[in-house]
């Protein structure tokens, strides 16, 4: 080739090109473009060669509407004030490292010297992008029961425990009674702010047994009880939690016909709601009937949240 043309050399380097995708050749290939959505799996017509099997296209399984972090940050935007920035503060980006970390060591080294309100921004966080299981969400919860005044739990990753605010008062009471009975005490010591009594309980996708109702803190004042799987006695809530502000029953199923809710809240006593002001009950089926229950006899109506 006197000419030096190179063209015979890239004719074969052209035929030893590689004939898989880019993403599966390079797996660690930094370039978005070059890589099809996952969430698609569908056949790229520039590859060369055949259409490959079914069994080798990157699939991903459809995703419920409810384990989105966009559906749980709409769902609990009622019950919790949630306005995520556009860009993380430096506070989440180290407590989203911090529960990323393997549950022996977040539980042992961590858990203990995080304050009330870095735990409770922690769950809070964790609730809409990337809920914990219950071996590392219970041990925040420690020695108060809550975080900051506040419980979150969503299903499936955890569960309530049926007696955990029985066993909550127990030992509450059996303090009480050891600290009551030692000479002087610390009476001239500071109230523990993080002492407060439980005002916030937020169960998503999560059963809530009967008992569990029946046992539920009269100081609660923000109930969410967002996409339950079972239908709950709702006027046994007004009696147990009397200083209710906001009452939260989006997205059940089992008030998503006008019948089921109107035999939900056939037996609802309102009037003993005379703190209640915002009533959620998104995509919740509920008659004319029953909104007029709620504000019967009010100065000031509740505002009921439909959609």
């Amino acid at each position: 080739n006197l000419r030096g043309s190179r063209a015979h050399v890239s004719a074969t380097i052209a035929c030893a090109r590689p004939s898989l995708p880019i993403h599966l050749s390079l797996p660690d290939d930094p370039s978005p473009s070059a890589k099809p959505s996952p969430s698609s799996g569908a056949y790229d017509p520039s590859t060369p060669g055949p259409q490959p099997p079914r069994s080798w296209t990157l699939t991903k399984p459809a995703q419920a509407p409810s384990e989105s972090p966009h559906w749980r940050l709409r769902a609990l935007s009622l019950v919790l004030p949630l306005d995520p920035p556009r860009v993380p503060s430096l506070v989440s980006l180290c407590l989203r490292g911090l529960a990323a970390l393997p549950t022996h060591e977040f539980v042992h080294d961590i858990v203990p010297w995080l304050a009330p309100h870095l735990r409770r921004e922690l769950i809070r966080h964790a609730a809409v992008h990337a809920p914990l299981g219950g071996a590392k969400l219970w041990p925040l919860y420690e020695p108060n029961g809550h975080a900051d005044t506040e419980i979150i739990v969503v299903g499936p990753y955890a569960t309530l425990r049926d007696d955990y605010f029985i066993r909550g008062r127990i030992t509450t009471e059996q303090e009480q009674t050891v600290d009551g009975g030692g000479g002087d005490g610390d009476w001239d010591m500071d109230d523990d702010p993080s002492a407060e009594p439980l005002s916030t309980l937020v169960l998503m996708s999560t059963p809530l047994s009967t008992w569990t109702l029946l046992s539920l803190p009269p100081t609660l004042t923000r109930l969410a009880l967002l996409h339950l799987p079972s239908p709950v006695p709702l006027h046994r809530i007004p009696r147990t939690c009397p200083l209710l502000a906001v009452l939260d029953l989006s997205y059940s199923a089992w008030l998503s016909t006008t019948d089921d809710s109107d035999r939900a809240f056939e037996r609802v006593e309102w009037r003993r709601w005379s703190s209640l002001r915002v009533l959620g009950l998104r995509e919740c089926a509920v008659s004319s009937a029953v909104l007029g229950k709620v504000n019967a006899g009010r100065w000031d109506d509740v505002e009921v949240v439909l959609q």
